[in-house]
């Protein structure tokens, strides 16, 4: 009773889902117009859209999300279909699991609905996990392609070269998936004319990089103003380096302490392989696990 309860419950709100996904809805006009600007996603097709039409309603997607799809290079349509296929075998297997057993005569508890759902949730925010570990080395990355980008803008600048020739040129002379980017927003600015800065700005609001805001900053403030440029973008460089100094050492340390953990764990079983007998010997507790003497132990085991 418990289980077709459960099964009825969850295709309700399967047929919900898709009611909700399937009613139309407008497109914001701010997302409409940074659709214009973006690279076309070459992953979309009708049934990955459909996937994020279903995985939408359900407030997986936010502002914040968008930002850590577009740091980690996945197309949002791949991860809602991600969590889709995720949650769909979580729920499968377990029933399937059951429904053979049941076949061969063996019962399982009545709870294999609660185990299916749980694991559908779990294959549900299964994708949500590994985007955060994506995101997080994506920033790291980021941030050390950022400071060779300022030393190379350094140099130019050193050269003669001016400010908005040194930002497109050393965002052509790099390479990797950061210096792409880069160079895309750039070119895009160019395009449109706009100021080169303003591109960095929006792409630091794409991307949730504080960093390129800073430097949109630094760099608008010498176009405005005439502004010692070069010294500034030397000052951020070394700051860079000087926090991916501390993060590298940071994280070093807390390697050193997960493995001082094994080694600590070994000593105290070694501990009380060497102190358990002792103790056994002085308290007078024989393997039975009475004390020789008193009432409860028997006398044939109490003699010597």
């Amino acid at each position: 009773m418990t289980v077709s309860l459960l099964l009825g419950l969850a295709c309700g709100a399967g047929l919900w889902i898709c009611a909700v996904a399937l009613k139309s809805r407008p497109v914001p006009l701010a997302r409409a117009i940074a659709d214009l600007h973006r690279p076309p996603d070459l992953d979309a097709g009708p049934v990955s859209g459909r996937a994020l039409a279903l995985v939408a309603p359900l407030g997986a997607w936010t502002p914040r999300r968008e930002q850590q799809l577009a740091l980690a290079g996945i197309s949002p349509h791949v991860w809602a279909r991600d969590k889709l296929l995720g949650a769909a075998v979580g729920l499968a297997v377990p029933l399937a699991v059951w429904a053979a057993l049941a076949t061969l005569g063996l019962g399982l508890p009545p709870t294999v609905g609660l185990v299916a759902l749980a694991c559908s949730a779990a294959g549900f925010f299964l994708p949500d996990l590994r985007l955060r570990e994506q995101v997080a080395q994506r920033r790291k990355a980021f941030q050390y392609a950022l400071s060779a980008y300022l030393d190379l803008v350094n140099v130019i600048l050193a050269g003669g070269g001016g400010i908005e020739t040194a930002l497109v040129a050393a965002a052509d002379a790099g390479e990797g998936w950061a210096f792409g980017k880069l160079r895309h927003a750039l070119h895009r600015a160019q395009r449109i004319n706009q100021p080169l800065w303003t591109a960095f700005d929006d792409l630091g609001a794409e991307l949730g990089v504080a960093e390129l805001r800073d430097l949109a900053s630094a760099i608008g403030l010498a176009g405005a103003q005439g502004a010692r440029i070069r010294a500034s973008l030397a000052v951020k460089a070394d700051t860079l380096r000087s926090r991916q100094i501390a993060e590298t050492e940071a994280a070093a340390e807390a390697t050193t302490e997960r493995m001082n953990l094994p080694t600590a764990v070994l000593l105290l079983g070694f501990l009380i392989f060497i102190v358990f007998p002792a103790v056994t010997a002085i308290t007078g507790v024989n393997h039975t696990g009475c004390i020789p003497g008193t009432p409860d132990c028997p006398t044939d085991i109490a003699k010597p």
